[in-house]
């Protein structure tokens, strides 16, 4: 199971501003599924907004476009990540809107955006394990469902052990040597090819897990 989106609340201490106290309203009345009145909240927060760069601005974009997401409104919603994505101040603000746009996406079925938006998140903090397991779990779905191994290679016993070798390290998010492990295991036998696109797939996320935030 996927990690659960994480809504970003907007208590700032910003008591006495009109945008937070909509962005407020609406994080209840999102808590309620009651998601059309909590995006209209959040438009209202926004239309109360002078500054558009602000931390306040992205967030109130970010959690419309998750009620928008709840609605099943994708493209509007993927207008307000884009835009909480740009106005967010910091790292961190922009990896909470990432990931949430990741969730989003994945669960609205659209599979190469969540990947796009997973990754960027673990280049942005390469430490980030629910998106580390999100963009696993995805990539892991898609060789299943394109019948990316080949089938035309028996892997050995040996090989299929070693695979087994590499998914144990691979639940302890020990990528870079359950991808070491692999590489090694094909010098040795030719027939671990057969699992050539997990290895890939280990390879690609080990050099995230080595990316400097």
């Amino acid at each position: 199971m996927m990690a659960r989106i994480a809504l970003i609340l907007l208590l700032f201490g910003l008591l006495g501003d009109t945008g937070p106290e909509k962005g407020r309203d609406g994080n209840a009345l999102f808590k309620q599924k009651q998601y059309a009145a909590a995006a209209a909240a959040y438009r209202d927060g926004l239309n109360a907004l002078s500054d558009t760069t602000g931390v306040v601005y992205a967030g109130l974009q970010n959690n419309l476009g998750l009620a928008l997401h709840r609605r099943g409104r994708l493209d509007s919603a993927r207008t307000a990540f884009r835009r909480a994505r740009r106005a967010a101040p910091s790292d961190a603000e922009r990896v909470r809107v990432l990931f949430n746009a990741a969730h989003a996406a994945a669960e609205m079925g659209d599979r190469a955006a969540a990947l796009r938006n997973y990754k960027q998140v673990l280049l942005l903090n390469p430490g980030h394990e629910a998106a580390r397991f999100n963009y696993e779990y995805l990539k892991r779905q898609d060789d299943s469902r394109s019948g990316s191994e080949p089938p035309n290679v028996e892997p050995s016993a040996f090989a299929r052990r070693l695979k087994k070798k590499a998914e144990a390290l691979v639940a302890r998010t020990q990528y870079t040597t359950a991808a070491a492990l692999m590489k090694d295991g094909l010098q040795k036998d030719s027939t671990v090819q057969a699992y050539r696109n997990f290895t890939q797939r280990l390879e690609e996320i080990a050099q995230i897990a080595r990316s400097e935030p």
